[in-house]
């Protein structure tokens, strides 16, 4: 039976990757660990500050078909691992790689800085390998961020949406919009009718991740 392990950094994600799995009709088993303390530490010194707690972490996953690593801060910690461990899947790259096929503008929605160059860097690197013309318009949502640590997360997928619909009543060049973190993906059921793709990772992640699994 196909295996798979989601590398968390907030518990709060645990059910909501739980429920995609199960809504994807994935009949292997999935398990959960949860390190809050890795992006703690990468928020306050950077992201290298983890590359050694992170190796072993997952190192410690190696029984698995597939580790899904929800954490976009850790992205590209994730990339560098997964260029000789090819069961990793970085949360934001399958969504990026849709973005990229979309070209134009993107609103990218982001709320913490410490993930700001590595989603940023991701989307361009992808469409610069596909060629596409594709222009990253970084919408920073700091504000909105102690909601969602509050655990009010109906209350932080508002004030996203909120912000994604002043920005996009702006700006008529817009060809996608991008939330650039799992814990944004309750916004997206607040932008269904603004007339543009709202791309969330937490779903393309998971299909990503079970492709993998089962191969």
């Amino acid at each position: 039976m196909a295996s798979i392990i989601c590398l968390h950094t907030a518990r709060v994600h645990v059910a909501t990757f739980a429920a995609l799995f199960g809504e994807a009709g994935f009949a292997g088993t999935v398990d959960h660990v949860v390190r809050p303390g890795l992006l703690a530490r990468a928020r306050a010194s950077g992201a290298g500050a983890v590359r050694a707690d992170l190796d072993r972490t997952v190192d410690d996953m190696a029984g698995a078909d597939a580790v899904l690593c929800t954490c976009s801060t850790l992205g590209p910690l994730i990339d560098d691992l997964a260029r000789t461990d090819p069961r990793l899947v970085r949360i934001d790259r399958p969504m990026m790689t849709r973005a990229a096929t979309l070209g134009g503008a993107a609103l990218v929605v982001i709320c913490l800085d410490s993930t700001r160059a590595a989603t940023l860097d991701l989307l361009h690197d992808i469409a610069a390998q596909k060629d596409v013309d594709l222009r990253a318009e970084p919408l920073l949502c700091a504000e909105a961020w102690p909601l969602f640590e509050a655990g009010r997360t109906d209350d932080f997928a508002r004030a996203l949406a909120a912000k994604v619909r002043h920005k996009v009543a702006q700006r008529q060049d817009l060809r996608s919009v991008v939330l650039a973190q799992a814990s944004m993906m309750g916004a997206q059921d607040h932008l269904a009718d603004i007339g543009l793709p709202v791309l969330s990772s937490p779903p393309l992640a998971v299909d990503r991740a079970i492709a993998i699994a089962r191969s």
